[in-house]
């Protein structure tokens, strides 16, 4: 019994305690009195709210930015990766080609100079050839046969020796 007594006694100094704040404010109503805490309530919780949501509007740019900036970053990287990795194997493949091309300059020089080579021998072989038959032929006339038999002997031997 005590308990109810005790709970009927708080809850009606709660009540008196309202109404006597409310009633305090002189020549409002309570409906006034209840809107304008309404208003101040709303106000003071209006303001707290923008104050979280700049807050929370500063912390997400903030977030952005730095995300924006390692993606940034890493795109950068990989830019100059790929092109690094684009200009290594540009030359390369320039130092591979090059490479083939003074090969086959080569080997076709080679085969110029051996040609050359050939065609010479085979000139200097008919000059000589040439050149012994007017020799021959001059010093018939004026009767040294016995040297020409003796060079034509050596000119054969060389002749042989020439196309071994």
């Amino acid at each position: 019994m005590r308990r109810i007594v005790f709970l009927i006694v708080m809850c009606c100094l709660l009540l008196m305690g309202t109404s006597i704040y409310a009633q305090s404010t002189q020549g409002t109503t309570f409906s006034d009195w209840y809107r304008h805490q309404f208003h101040l309530l709303s106000n003071q919780l209006s303001e707290e709210m923008n104050i979280s949501l700049t807050t929370f509007e500063t912390s997400v740019n903030t977030y952005q930015e730095q995300l924006l900036k390692r993606m940034e970053s890493r795109l950068v990287d990989y830019v100059l990766n790929a092109s690094e990795d684009a200009n290594h194997d540009i030359k390369n493949y320039k130092n591979n080609h090059l490479q083939q091309l003074n090969e086959t300059k080569e080997s076709l020089m080679e085969k110029d100079l051996i040609e050359i080579e050939k065609e010479m021998k085979k000139r200097q072989m008919e000059i000589d050839r040439r050149t012994f038959d007017i020799l021959s032929e001059l010093l018939s006339e004026y009767g040294f046969d016995g040297i020409t038999s003796d060079v034509k002997l050596e000119n054969n031997h060389n002749k042989t020796e020439g196309d071994n």
